[in-house]
């Protein structure tokens, strides 16, 4: 089917060299063994000089979250948690008592690790030496980590910033030895790593995790608490002033560029502005909010600017499209549209998206036109040619999908996926898309092998485009496990849609149509897996975004139904999966027509509800009429879905 788709820890020096405390701790109980039982993930050792560097490392530490991918996942030291162990450094840490070495000794044998930041003070002060001397003896040489504050490593004058304790090995006898200790350092210092990769960089080594998959991970949960600002900033503000301005002042006196820079910047306030602080809370205002806000106001001011106006409409229309809110994305397109020159590449890109629109909810023939139309509005000479021809492959190969066409689909989407390759640079994306797009045509074809290679260049290319958690990463997971169920490998099927199915849940808007076409894919597998109640939730849940975004009468609403009626088969409920059927048939025939190969599988689907409900002759029947309509189909492509025609049996 088309839908197949982390002072000193403990003592601070002061000028004198004097230590001050600052906390103790009790001597930790010791495990049956007779080792000391681990209570802090790390001991920060630091001079006075250096205390606000310490504070902010210890604050750092205790309140870091690791990301939930994380979380649980098997190390050295146990299996990861939500936070780190408790870090030493606070005074109220520490009770009264009259032996603070011994304390200080206990806290040391019960850390995981000790963390030195190190600057010329630190490097001078015994009492950071002697705690580095005193971990290594309980731990070893490789559970200390240094951050470098401030001085230069290995300078050997004023500047040099490394203990002697940590510059060298110790030996046998517990006593600093001659050679080198080389160790690797996290650096704060200007220019260097800066304190957050610093900090990840330590919070990686006591926990133990890879440091690549901390930072982007950490970098993608920081993207998402502000995408919506993001979002609706950058695309407004980009829109209105930058795009506005530069697209006006190639043809305007002075004057006129100050009075359309003061529109657009009246523009973007007002997007931004609250209308009525009594009963609209800023906290509760959402991106859509705010793409609504600026929609409205973009079709009806501006209306002696209608190429700003345009393009202000096209760019809204486009983030609705996104967004997979359908119906404001066509209306905002449209009015783009009327406001554009007959020719043009901004007319083009416009119908070029009009057309995705359309085929996104099934109009084969409305989609069509409005490619041909953007074809008509640039030419050979366009400064931008090769790149529109690219999508017009891309948005031809799409439709053919659609139509059924899936032979043509696939070379038309390889053409595509070769243009964007030769445009190079920010066309890496498109180009993945393509491939994604191409290998649902070869599974259609049943070229599979062919499929799921094309599938997993499109999910190298995401991947190291935006990492593992963004939508088009999983776009290309959500593929490689329909390839996967088209092979009969159920378990990485599974596995590659709930993953897909996690990501578009966690990024998109609740009735995306991408969360519908991750649900039945998720359903199919459940029906494979003779879960039949489950998968039908599965599908209702599609069913109720695609009836909500194109219409109870859509072809995505068709799609679903077919699946479900398959679910209803499996679970031996022949009349309900008959009743489902008939629901398809007379979507599939007003949006298809009688002649389309999603009518032969609809018959052959039919076919074998026939017969599981005993009722050979009309079994038979259905059967007949989806051969002959197979091979009417052949002869207009050669390639078709026959070999998923699976009624011969009943013959």
């Amino acid at each position: 089917m088309r839908q197949g788709s982390r002072s000193k820890s403990s003592v601070v020096v002061s000028a004198a060299s004097t230590p001050v405390v600052e906390q103790a701790v009790p001597t930790d109980p010791q495990s049956p063994d007779g080792r000391v039982t681990e209570r802090y993930a790390a001991f920060i050792s630091y001079s006075h000089a250096d205390a606000s560097a310490a504070r902010w490392l210890h604050h750092r530490l205790e309140t870091f979250r690791m990301p939930r991918a994380l979380v649980g996942c098997s190390t050295t030291f146990g299996s990861v948690a939500r936070r780190l162990p408790p870090v030493f450094r606070d005074r109220d840490e520490l009770p009264a008592s009259g032996d603070l070495g011994a304390e200080l000794r206990g806290a040391l044998a019960a850390s995981r690790f000790q963390v030195v930041l190190c600057s010329p003070e630190a490097a001078r002060s015994k009492w950071v030496n002697e705690e580095i001397r005193s971990f290594k003896r309980l731990h070893g040489e490789h559970r200390t980590l240094a951050v470098i504050a401030s001085g230069e490593p290995y300078a050997n004058d004023e500047r040099e910033c490394f203990p002697p304790a940590l510059r060298f090995r110790l030996g046998a006898d517990g006593a600093l030895s001659d050679l080198p200790a080389e160790p690797i350092a996290a650096d704060i210092r200007p220019g260097k790593d800066g304190r957050r990769l610093a900090s990840l960089k330590i919070i990686a080594g006591i926990a133990a995790v890879p440091l690549d998959a901390l930072v982007r991970r950490d970098a993608a949960r920081r993207q998402r608490r502000l995408i919506w600002v993001t979002a609706a900033s950058l695309a407004v503000a980009a829109m209105t002033i930058g795009l506005a301005i530069y697209a006006e002042g190639q043809r305007r006196i002075a004057v006129r560029q100050r009075e359309l820079a003061d529109k657009s910047l009246g523009f973007l306030i007002g997007t931004f502005q609250i209308a009525n602080p009594a009963t609209e809370n800023p906290r509760t205002i959402t991106a859509l909010t705010i793409l609504d806000r600026a929609s409205r106001r973009a079709a009806r001011e501006l209306a002696d600017e209608p190429a700003v106006s345009a393009r202000l409409l096209r760019a809204t229309g486009e983030i609705y499209a996104n967004l997979g809110v359908a119906n404001e994305a066509e209306r905002d397109l449209k009015l783009a549209l009327a406001r554009l020159p007959p020719k043009g590449e901004e007319r083009a890109r416009t119908l070029l998206m009009l057309a995705r629109i359309y085929r996104q909810r099934g109009d084969a023939k409305m989609s069509s036109r409005a490619i041909d139309a953007a074809v008509a509005s640039y030419g050979r000479t366009t400064a931008d040619a090769e790149a529109l021809n690219a999508d017009v492959a891309e948005r031809r190969g799409r439709l053919a999908t659609l139509e059924g066409r899936y032979a043509e689909s696939a070379d038309l989407l390889g053409d595509a996926a070769r243009r964007y390759v030769a445009l190079g640079g920010e066309h890496r994306e498109d180009a993945g898309r393509a491939w994604l797009n191409q290998g649902e045509a070869l599974l259609q074809t049943g070229r599979v092998v062919e499929a799921k290679r094309v599938f997993a260049r499109a999910t190298a290319s995401f991947q190291e485009l935006f990492g593992r958690n963004h939508v088009r990463t999983a776009d290309a997971i959500r593929n490689e496990a329909m390839a996967d169920l088209e092979t009969g490998h159920l378990d990485p099927a599974r596995a590659r849609a709930e993953e897909a199915l996690a990501i578009y849940e966690r990024v998109l808007d609740p009735s995306h149509p991408l969360i519908g076409m991750a649900l039945i894919l998720r359903g199919r597998i459940q029906t494979k897996a003779g879960r039949s109640d489950a998968a039908l939730l599965s599908f209702e849940r599609a069913r109720t975004i695609y009836s909500k975004l194109y219409g109870a009468k859509s072809a995505q609403v068709g799609d679903t139904q077919f699946y479900a009626a398959e679910a209803e088969l499996a679970a031996r409920r022949p009349r309900d999966a008959l009743s489902r059927a008939g629901v398809v048939k007379e979507i599939y025939d007003h949006e298809y027509g009688s002649h389309d190969p999603d009518q032969v599988e609809l018959l052959a689907l039919r076919a074998r509800i026939l017969a599981a409900a005993g009722r050979p002759e009309q079994s038979v029947q259905a059967c007949r009429a989806a051969i002959a309509l197979r091979r009417l189909l052949d002869r207009r492509d050669q390639v078709v879905t026959a070999d998923r025609i699976e009624c011969r049996t009943v013959i």
